[in-house]
């Protein structure tokens, strides 16, 4: 599912950065790297499965590229809407970020996929959104002390590998910062109030 092929910037979003920085934003926003399966989210791969359960890893619950099981990380630059973390001072749960997408029409696409990877498909929204969210686990499924998400990295002067960059302390992202995001889709089973099962997609920000 590929998304427009023009303009990936509106310019309302990035007026008043520099040219360098521009320069940047645009080539983030058209990354594909099908070696390392990444791709912006206007570049997704239009083959991308739910992937397999093989005898040595379950893919089944995550996008993936279908030649190679291999989770599909995808990539969405834009200004931090909301940001959630702690609960009564200590480190919840479940912790998310929330962006509005430098593209209007990336949150369209958004939608399309978690849309197109649901069962049954989500119902189209009168008014479209304006935001995307990507949700974390912050704790284990058993229950363990939950612990601060710590895969945040500092790229304001310079991108390149996580293991090049220093760490960013999670609590100190606001409100308009500008950041990428890193996610997986993750696919959720939830009850409706008939009780049945139903397949949801859910963007699951990356702890790599």
């Amino acid at each position: 599912m590929r998304g427009p092929s023009s303009a990936v910037t509106d310019e309302e979003e990035i007026c008043g950065y520099p040219m360098a920085l521009t320069s940047r934003i645009e080539k983030l926003m058209a990354f594909e790297n099908p070696r390392s399966n990444i791709y912006s989210l206007a570049t997704l791969l239009p083959t991308a499965s739910w992937g397999r359960n093989d005898p040595y890893s379950n893919r089944s619950k995550m996008l993936c590229n279908p030649v190679s099981n291999e989770p599909i990380l995808i990539w969405m630059v834009g200004h931090v809407s909301a940001t959630w973390f702690l609960r009564n001072g200590q480190p919840d749960r479940q912790c998310s970020v929330t962006i509005v997408p430098l593209f209007k029409h990336l949150c369209q696409q958004a939608l399309r996929l978690l849309s197109g990877f649901s069962h049954p498909p989500l119902p189209s929204a009168d008014t479209p959104p304006s935001v995307v969210r990507a949700s974390r686990w912050q704790s284990s499924k058993h229950g363990e002390t939950s612990s601060l998400f710590s895969s945040v990295y500092d790229a304001r002067e310079v991108f390149r590998a996580k293991t090049e960059m220093g760490l960013y302390p999670a609590m100190e992202l606001k409100k308009r910062d500008l950041v990428l995001l890193e996610v997986k889709l993750i696919q959720y089973f939830v009850k409706d109030n008939n009780s049945r099962f139903l397949i949801l997609g859910v963007f699951s920000a990356s702890g790599t």
